[in-house]
């Protein structure tokens, strides 16, 4: 079993969506060339799932089938307009690997309530910021398919 330790701050980037990655652990067998091992085999889908499914990192709400409408994560207020530049940054846990740091820069929309930043949460953002972990990950070394 090889012993992880942590990388040094990982980006990936698509779409306009960029992301950092801040005590990631990974292992290492020490013989040059080798490609860094992933904390357990299904790690790089687990931290997607975790990081898109909206809970880990604030991100705005969807509701509505006819007439949909973006509510704050937060405080459940309205959010109208288009989303500006922001960052928003969460300690997330994926299950059977040691916490890290998530910093996401794009776009974000600021609830005009609580002024809380959030990701938007469409799909076209998810898709950006998935391909934009995937790169983080592929940029500390894993290979990402």
């Amino acid at each position: 079993m090889l012993e992880l330790t942590e990388v040094e701050p990982v980006q990936g980037q698509s779409g306009g969506v960029a992301v950092e990655l801040f005590g990631l652990r990974l292992g290492r067998c020490g013989v040059a060339g080798h490609a860094p091992e992933p904390p357990f085999p299904d790690f790089a889908a687990d931290l997607v799932a975790v990081v898109t499914a909206g809970a880990a990192l604030p991100t705005a709400r969807q509701r509505g089938w006819r007439r949909s409408r973006t509510l704050c994560a937060g405080c459940g207020a309205g959010l109208e307009g288009e989303p500006g530049e922001g960052e928003v940054r969460a300690r997330v846990r994926v299950e059977r690997a040691a916490p890290l740091t998530v910093t996401v820069r794009g776009p974000c929309l600021e609830c005009p309530a609580c002024r809380k930043c959030q990701l938007p949460g469409t799909p076209e953002h998810r898709s950006a910021l998935t391909r934009a972990l995937l790169a983080a990950l592929g940029a500390s070394g894993l290979v990402v398919e």
